[in-house]
């Protein structure tokens, strides 16, 4: 695949991720990667190092209930199979979101991987705990910590922030089915009026 046609896939997740969200009527999926005014708000330093700043692919505001005014970051991988290196990318996106968290926490309420392909099935309950996240700061320490040597890397990771990056994630596996269960944007529509009309935001 073109690197053009790689580009035009991921816009294509990008947009169908943002659908299915904004379709539960939970979130507002407002700023997405490459909108000028999206890429500030989704656009981190890396903790240890002068690498060229990361972003994610979309951004926003959860809502209603116990999630409301919350903020989300999503990472979107538009895999329909196993050629690709999800699993690699899943582990540096935990050392992005550690990262993220380091540098503006009271905005990381929430990190989403969103993808079309499942991965890493042996090791499927335990991609959202904080030993994996710790695991995956370790092994970008040089991004992370700034720090070269392993053992050095273990000793000064943040085992809380590990904990309240775990505490965060969401993983979420769609389907072409499944899309087309959502809510449509005229009944969407009509749950925004009825809201509006309750004085529910």
């Amino acid at each position: 695949m073109s690197g053009e046609e790689t580009h035009e896939k991921g816009r294509e997740g990008a947009r169908r991720a943002k659908e299915w969200l904004e379709s539960t009527t939970r979130v507002n999926a407002c700023w997405v990667n490459p909108d000028r005014l999206a890429v500030r708000k989704l656009t981190f330093p890396w903790a240890g190092s002068d690498r060229q700043p990361f972003s994610y692919d979309l951004g926003g505001l959860l809502r209603r209930g116990d999630l409301e005014g919350q903020n989300f970051y999503a990472e979107v991988k538009n895999y329909r199979n196993t050629r690709n290196h999800q699993a690699t990318e899943y582990e540096e996106y935990l050392a992005k979101s550690y990262c993220a968290y380091v540098s503006r926490p009271e905005y990381c309420d929430s990190f989403m991987w969103i993808t079309w392909h499942p991965f890493s099935s042996t090791k499927w309950e335990r991609l959202c705990s904080a030993e994996t996240v710790f695991d995956a700061v370790v092994k970008h320490r040089a991004d992370t910590l700034g720090i070269a040597d392993e053992a050095d890397a273990a000793a000064a990771v943040d085992r809380v922030i590990c904990k309240a990056v775990a505490d965060r994630l969401w993983l979420i596996v769609l389907s072409d089915k499944q899309e087309m269960l959502t809510v449509s944007a005229e009944h969407r529509g009509l749950i925004e009026q009825h809201d509006t009309a309750r004085g529910v935001r």
